[in-house]
């Protein structure tokens, strides 16, 4: 009888380790956002998915199959990318040339895969009547714009609606200066898709040393998410929010007053992030998870950088202060106009499930295969973990928070570089044994597959 048990067990094991295996909750995270919202975008238009559990430029019908050459430049673009993965360029450059190279790729990646739309594709997300670009013509002066910012909210457009005043007062400034129209709002985005990458880099490099730099570089320029870095404004968010990082953890590297320079220079990044959009807040999440470590590893470097971060970023709040603009009384108005609007149509119990199928969409399953082999080394975690849990805490606080209900493949884009970091635990070294090189390009093809193949099918909203 007892060998009869040991092969029954033996007998059940496989499929045991089918079910208990992440990539099959994945899969099926996945499965049920796309049939759920199906259904709930045919019972209630309202919801304006399209694609779910994505956004699509048509509310109800987002998958729209098309073919451009721009589409066939990022095909070959990432095709090099795994090339050079595969012979182990990326090991044979220094730090000064990947980070640059990096910067120039990822913009060059995302702005392919915009132009499958052709110029649409880039301006669409800048001239929308939804946009920012839009609210120029009716707003007042600047400093009346910013004083009366809350009470005259309603008469905005929706991404104004949603966000502080930072942004149209950027536009505005640019505006004043003759970069007039939606191509200068294009050129924040590539400006921001390429230091975005550059800033993740800089605080790998900072944390984790050169050979995390060569693991995590393919993977930042060929990432599924750039399909919504062009697009929208959230690119330029992302690159303040990045060196805002990269900042911080070079303070705490650092001594004295170098430590406090890196960290008032942190927080002017992360404090300025504030007035930019709402999800700088549980932005900070991402460098308190370092410095937290730190301050247990006892770095001098710790308290110099908390206090030049903590003063700098009052600074930049008392000056919107005195300008006229609370960031509580926006976020709270913002928030009681959110739910008034299409979030009263989005349940809570799909997009609970929903924004996870999305992230899991927009990071790629490198970055997910790395989050699951980190997971299985937590015992002994590689030093750019701290980052790592830093953008998941971020990401997990803004999605408890209920103030994102869909649109969080954009929305939750300051986050995703982040988990793209784990996917490093993926990309060996040249001089590996063979399987672990198959997994490096496997990785790195994965993810410029998922972005081609997604942008082709994928019409997006912004």
């Amino acid at each position: 009888m007892t060998g009869a048990s040991s092969d029954s067990a033996r007998g059940r094991s496989p499929l045991r380790r089918i079910v208990a295996s992440p990539w099959t909750w994945a899969v099926v995270v996945i499965a049920v956002s796309v049939s759920w919202g199906i259904r709930l975008q045919r019972e209630t238009p309202e919801i304006f998915l399209g694609a779910a559990p994505l956004v699509g430029q048509d509310p109800k019908h987002g998958w729209v199959w098309r073919f451009s050459w721009a589409l066939v430049g990022a095909a070959v673009l990432g095709a090099l990318v795994v090339a050079a993965t595969a012979r182990g360029w990326w090991w044979r450059l220094r730090t000064r040339t990947i980070v640059p190279l990096v910067a120039i790729g990822a913009a060059s990646f995302a702005v392919l895969l915009a132009l499958t739309d052709g110029r649409e594709g880039l301006l669409r997300g800048a001239v929308h009547p939804t946009e920012y670009l839009a609210n120029l013509e009716i707003m007042p002066p600047a400093g009346e714009f910013v004083r009366r910012f809350v009470e005259d909210l309603d008469r905005y457009s929706v991404h104004v609606r949603g966000h502080p005043p930072g942004f149209v007062v950027l536009l505005a400034a640019l505006d004043s200066i003759g970069l007039e129209g939606g191509w200068p709002v294009v050129g924040l985005s590539v400006l921001g898709t390429a230091l975005m990458p550059a800033g993740v880099l800089v605080a790998v490099w900072a944390v984790g040393g050169v050979d995390w730099v060569r693991r995590c570089a393919p993977l930042l320029v060929v990432a599924p998410y750039a399909l919504w870095m062009m697009t929208s404004a959230d690119a330029f968010f992302t690159a303040v929010g990045a060196w805002g990082v990269a900042a911080c953890v070079l303070g705490l590297r650092s001594r004295g007053g170098r430590a406090v320079a890196w960290g008032a220079a942190s927080g002017i990044l992360l404090g300025t992030l504030l007035f930019l959009t709402y999800g700088g807040a549980t932005f900070v999440l991402v460098p308190l998870v370092p410095t937290i470590v730190a301050w247990r590893r006892r770095r001098p470097g710790v308290a110099p950088t908390v206090v030049g971060a903590v003063g700098a970023a009052a600074l930049v709040t008392a000056v919107w202060t005195a300008a006229g603009f609370w960031w509580f009384e926006g976020a709270a108005e913002t928030r009681l106009q959110y739910w008034a609007g299409t979030a009263q149509f989005r349940p809570l119990a799909y997009f609970a499930v929903a924004n996870v199928g999305a992230t899991l969409i927009a990071i790629g399953p490198a970055s997910f295969g790395g989050l699951v082999r980190l997971w299985q080394q937590r015992r002994r975690p590689p030093a750019v973990t701290v980052l790592v849990l830093g953008g998941l805490a971020a990401l997990l606080a803004s999605h408890l928070s209920q103030y994102s209900r869909a649109e969080v493949e954009r929305i939750w884009l300051l986050f995703f570089p982040w988990l793209a970091v784990a996917g490093g635990l993926l990309i060996d070294r040249p001089d590996a044994a063979p399987g672990g090189r198959r997994l490096a390009v496997a990785a790195v093809a994965s993810q410029v597959v998922l972005a081609v193949v997604l942008q082709a099918a994928l019409e997006s909203k912004w």
